[in-house]
């Protein structure tokens, strides 16, 4: 790679600041390494750098960025050099290329790879801390020599594992590799501070153990140098959710007894909701989105780790749990209640619980939907896969709202500005990360079946979440499939139960790349508000239902809304 100091250095700073979980390139050691010895090693984790940079900097107008090639490129050297080396003696560089590649292949809809690049990391990391911790190693000639700096290095990355092997794990039926009992069991130490990871820490730090000392149990309050620290804690509270909620959420065996219902102490959705107040009560205030703001944390250099850190907390479990226990289609008089199909809580909801569940609910799509808007016109712009599956989470939910406004008793009359605002970062979005393609797709399916459930109230009258299985699924997939076919089918075969005869449409489908994409989603409200039946973005953007062809194609939400 025929690339100057210069230009490097821009893109790895890029890196570090673009991706949060995964801040484990020390810029000076590996400036110093790459200056020097610039071993092959070095240059595989620079190509995986590269290949997730590269894809950023498209929204950053870099003029610097034009003497980097395309993103294949480097992401093609990089998997054909570790093709080499994860056989070899264990080296910390070729894990960090193979969590680099995980997030590219995630973000790109290579889930197969991305599962087994993770998983290869994860064994590479174990045989990696087992050479240095083992009394009496299998190995005899590695070299276990460390100082301060490397094993902050050795612990940060071995903690990214452990965000990475979450992640790649939500919204599939998969086991984790790498839960938090196994790094309580190898005693790994609690991930370090943005200081102790620059400078090594003064004293050896506290290992994880029993006690769990990660953020908001006893470790005190954290602040923003301790964000990879907050960031740890509540990725094991996200694993959790979506194990929760992809084995059946409340539709589970005896998820709806009495003693399971959310509102009750002890029941899972009840312990992973207090675990997420511990969690967010454990980080400083000055943490907390939209107390603070973005433009702040920005001077400070953490702008993009506040939002992650908040986009975390709102969706993870905020929305994600609220969510479960909402309708999937409710009628436009419907207020905030529980599930209206089987299975039914077998318990009466405490007065009011129903209504507070509704505005953190969609109090939280609203501050995604802000936080990211607000980041974008600081000129923070996230784009990694997880801030992406929150905008269009948030998205769903603000198009819920603004066709259900009852469902959050009228507290959400920037339903449609904060829907626009999930919609045009996903335009932004999909340019860099193939991934958002699905969502997109999926948020046109659900915004048709509601605009026609409420423009004829009877056109679905009797239908709830069962009948909308497939939209349901993917309006929860991290790891989103193109459904698009089986929604249709969905909506059509609804309407034909319900005996209602859907409109012709003459409108022309156009295809989706000769329209302007800013265009589409700035009109796409307006355009749904008013007619499907008539000509327009709308419909031109994606066909009438009459028009796909299906033979060719082949209750309570977990809210969804």
């Amino acid at each position: 790679m025929s690339l100057a100091n210069g230009v490097i250095l821009k893109a790895v700073n890029v890196f570090i600041n673009a991706f949060p979980e995964l801040a484990i390139i020390h810029l000076p050691t590996f400036i110093e390494e790459f200056q020097t010895e610039r071993s092959p090693e070095s240059r595989t984790l620079l190509g995986a750098v590269l290949a997730v940079t590269k894809a950023q900097l498209s929204v950053q107008s870099a003029s610097w960025a034009d003497q980097l090639l395309s993103r294949d490129h480097y992401a093609l050297y990089a998997e054909d050099m570790l093709g080499e080396y994860i056989l070899q003696p264990p080296k910390l560089q070729v894990v960090q290329a193979l969590l680099i590649i995980t997030l590219h292949e995630w973000g790109t809809r290579d889930f197969h790879k991305a599962w087994m690049y993770c998983g290869i990391a994860v064994r590479i990391m174990q045989a990696l801390h087992s050479s240095r911790v083992a009394p009496y190693p299998l190995d005899i000639t590695s070299n276990r020599q460390h100082n301060a700096v490397s094993l902050a290095i050795e612990t940060r990355t071995y903690w990214a594992c452990f965000v990475m092997d979450c992640m790649v794990n939500s919204g599939t039926y998969n086991p984790p590799m790498l839960p938090m009992s196994e790094m309580e069991k190898m005693k790994i130490a609690r991930p370090l501070s943005a200081v102790e990871f620059a400078f090594g820490p003064d004293a050896p730090p506290q290992a994880v153990g029993a006690d769990r000392s990660l953020a908001g149990q006893s470790t005190g309050t954290l602040d923003v140098t301790q964000s990879f620290e907050i960031l740890v804690g509540g990725f094991d509270i996200w694993a959790q959710v979506m194990t929760f909620i992809f084995n059946d959420g409340r539709r589970a065996p005896g998820m709806c007894a009495p003693h399971n219902c959310p509102w009750v102490p002890g029941s899972p959705w009840f312990q992973s909701r207090s675990q997420l107040e511990a969690w967010r009560a454990g980080q400083h205030r000055k943490l907390h989105y939209p107390s603070n703001s973005v433009a702040v944390h920005m001077t400070l250099g953490f702008g993009e780790t506040f939002v992650y850190l908040n986009l975390l907390y709102y969706v993870s479990s905020t929305l994600m749990l609220h969510r479960e226990y909402f309708p999937f289609l409710p009628t436009l008089e419907s207020e905030p209640r529980g599930p209206v199909d089987q299975p039914m809580p077998e318990a009466p909801a405490p007065d009011g619980w129903w209504h507070e569940s509704a505005r953190q609910l969609f109090g939280a799509a609203e501050r995604i939907a802000t936080i990211l808007h607000e980041a974008s016109e600081c000129g923070v712009e996230l784009m990694t896969p997880f801030a992406g599956f929150c905008a269009f989470s948030a998205g769903y939910l603000n198009l819920y709202v603004s066709k259900y406004p009852r469902m959050n008793l009228d507290r959400s009359p920037r339903a449609e500005e904060c829907l626009k605002m999930c919609l045009d970062y996903l335009d932004k979005f999909r340019h860099v990360w193939k991934i958002a393609d699905g969502w997109i797709k999926t948020i046109r399916h659900a915004s048709f079946l509601y605009e026609r459930a409420t423009e004829d109230r009877n056109r679905f009258q009797g239908r709830s979440r069962a009948d909308f299985d497939t939209l349901h699924q993917s309006v929860h997939e991290f790891r989103i499939v193109d459904r698009s076919d089986e929604h249709s089918r969905e909506i059509q075969g609804a309407e034909r139960q319900s005996g209602t005869r859907t409109s012709p449409n003459s409108a022309r489908s156009v295809p989706e790349h000769e329209l302007d994409a800013n265009t589409l989603l700035n009109q796409l409200f307006a355009e749904v508000s008013n007619n499907l039946d008539e000509q327009g973005a709308w419909s031109q953007w994606w066909p009438a239902i009459e028009q796909v062809d299906l033979q060719a194609a082949g209750s309570p939400l977990p809210m969804v809304p």
